[in-house]
């Protein structure tokens, strides 16, 4: 009895899954903050990559991503001059909630994780090197545009705070554009939704 319970159970959440909108962006962009050390503005770049997925097509989706930053500085005082560089990998939920038609959508995405971090800072005469990990946390705006039912290009802005890093109170801004690509699990509900899509695109 126990088994067949359970065959049912993993049946019952298959189709659940399988009956769900899929999302794969791959975005990049600019990276600004202020070195906590020094005051100092550095800049550098991001790279990013989200897996998301939307019961049934609707407005709240559910999406893990995962990134690489990378931020350079330099400061130079009357003795000598330092350069600062820090890399960031954060890896963090992003729930988003979306608004707009089926053209042009925007969104409100939110983001709860950690971050590995890796510091140096190279002086005249020495070298200083230090790791760190800690709490990865924001928020973001941005926009969809799409291009028929698979293909869709992506623009935002990410305030986050990490926590245990070299950063002036743990602030980053991030300014990212993407392409991403949608995909349909093949299920009953996911005609449906299929169904749904198309008949929107073509009005």
């Amino acid at each position: 009895m126990k088994k067949y319970l359970l065959i049912i159970t993993f049946a019952l959440s298959s189709i659940t899954l399988l009956g769900q909108e899929n999302m794969i962006t791959i975005s990049g962009g600019y990276v600004f903050a202020n070195i906590e050390e020094v005051d100092q503005n550095a800049t550098g770049f991001r790279i990013n990559g989200v897996y998301e997925f939307n019961p049934a097509g609707g407005k709240f989706s559910h999406g893990i991503s995962v990134g690489f930053i990378q931020t350079k500085a330099s400061y130079t005082t009357m003795l000598q001059t330092s350069d600062y560089k820090i890399t960031t990998v954060p890896y963090y939920y992003a729930p988003k909630f979306m608004f707009g038609n089926e053209s042009v959508k925007g969104f409100i995405k939110g983001a709860l994780g950690m971050h590995s971090s890796w510091y140096k800072r190279t002086g005249t005469l020495t070298e200083l090197t230090d790791t760190g990990f800690g709490f990865y946390r924001g928020a973001a705006l941005g926009g969809m545009k799409n291009f028929g039912d698979k293909v869709f290009i992506n623009i935002e802005y990410e305030w986050a705070y990490m926590s245990d890093a070299w950063y002036k109170d743990g602030f980053v801004n991030s300014i990212m554009a993407g392409i991403g690509f949608k995909f349909y699990s093949y299920s009953i509900f996911n005609r449906k939704v299929r169904k749904g899509s198309a008949q929107r695109a073509q009005s």
